[in-house]
């Protein structure tokens, strides 16, 4: 891992390579927004609400983040549908909102011009991005539209220097989730399956966007898909449909780690990202049997299985593009307790760091949702923070 694997005590916390937070931008004073594709298409634009342009008040909170100490941020961007089909979501039209992304299959000029001011704007903060393209379309073959979108995409930012990371998410368009054999329902956007194994048509995709960006020179080091890990079902390789290698769930770090190994890629040039939400250990067990954990030692012992899966000491660097608290929370864990935890945790095992979900609510009701982990910022004009934010305040700026 880029840190080694010395165990280090809390003085060397900002040490961390990647010092992240999982970021949708907020439009301040308004009771939802802004999508992350409606940042990029409105770049440049005069916005009422806020009082400036889209591209002023991103820089108001960029700075802000960069006060905490931030360095990294998530930002995901999805094969966006050309225009909104009112209640099109759901299946079969499965719409994705062009705001929640750029347009698929080929985004538009203005888009990408915004999306290099984007990076040039995050780079004159000292800041990198860790690119999530998140991608509905993976069954597609031959991958035409996909390396249109792609390739589009990587053109316009694989040599600016604030790309950290380019992740190859999504699923396929439909998926069956009754293992009738039947599509019944969409493909989530979201942290690709690898848990189908292998074989199965995310795997192949993932390794295919990995290969295809590398053709376009884009550094293996980064390029990768998260890995959902500590899902204690999906790591117990329960029994699965037909859409499964093998007839049953796979760890998703072994399969990424196929997927590299099946690319030839060397161990100093890997990088293995993970989706690491602290939870009990048995609140993802469903119906197996689980003798249950704190959240803490179930994260170390999550932690330890993923670096036996892909070789402690490898050389191979592992960040976190998402981490923190699994919803619905608990009463005995707080968001403050998972982020302190996992930051120990990634610095004592060497792990470069992570992006914490997240810079702010999507809506203003989440704010007062006691189900889901507190952001950094609460929706609002003014810059009022939880408690959360003094956690990354204090390890992200640590002497």
């Amino acid at each position: 891992m880029g840190c080694g694997t010395d165990k280090l005590g809390p003085a060397n916390l900002s040490s961390l390579p990647v010092r992240g937070l999982y970021v949708q931008f907020e439009r301040r004073g308004w009771p939802a927004e802004y999508s992350p594709g409606q940042v990029i298409q409105n770049f440049d634009q005069f916005d009422a609400v806020v009082g400036s342009t889209v591209a002023a008040e991103v820089a108001l909170q960029l700075d802000t983040m960069r006060e905490i100490g931030v360095n990294t941020i998530t930002y995901e961007l999805r094969t966006a549908d050309p225009v909104y089909i009112p209640g099109g979501e759901a299946f079969p039209t499965c719409n994705i909102q062009p705001v929640l992304g750029l347009q698929w299959p080929e985004p538009t000029s203005t888009e990408l011009k915004n999306l290099v001011a984007l990076f040039d704007l995050a780079h004159a903060k000292g800041m990198r991005i860790l690119l999530r393209l998140t991608n509905t379309h993976m069954e597609e073959q031959p991958p035409t539209n996909s390396a249109t979108w792609l390739g589009a995409i990587l053109g316009a930012v694989k040599l600016h220097p604030a790309l950290e990371l380019v992740l190859f998410e999504g699923n396929t368009h439909f998926v069956d989730t009754n293992g009738d054999g039947t599509a019944d329902a969409c493909g989530t956007p979201a942290e690709p399956p690898l848990w189908l194994g292998p074989t199965s048509v995310p795997a192949q995709y993932v390794q295919w966007a990995i290969g295809y960006a590398r053709s376009l020179s884009v550094p293996a080091r980064k390029l990768s898909a998260e890995a959902i890990v500590g899902d204690f079902f999906v790591e117990s390789e329960a029994p699965a449909g037909p859409e499964a290698t093998d007839g049953h769930l796979w760890k998703p770090i072994a399969v990424l780690k196929g997927i590299l190994d099946n690319l030839g890629i060397p161990d100093a040039e890997r990088t293995y990202a993970l989706s690491f939400y602290e939870h009990r250990k048995c609140t993802t067990a469903q119906s197996l049997p689980c003798v249950d954990a704190d959240p803490g030692p179930w994260a170390e012992q999550t932690l330890q299985g993923v670096l036996a899966t892909i070789g402690s000491g490898s050389g191979a660097r592992v960040v976190a593009p998402e981490m923190g608290l699994l919803p619905p929370v608990e009463p005995t864990w707080s968001t403050d307790q998972a982020l302190e935890s996992l930051i120990q945790l990634f610095t004592q095992y060497g792990v470069d760091g992570g992006a914490f979900w997240r810079w702010t609510s999507f809506t203003n009701p989440e704010d007062a949702d006691p189900s889901l982990a507190q952001p950094v910022k609460r929706r609002g004009v003014a810059f009022t923070y939880n408690a959360v934010k003094d956690v990354l305040m204090r390890h992200y700026t640590a002497p």
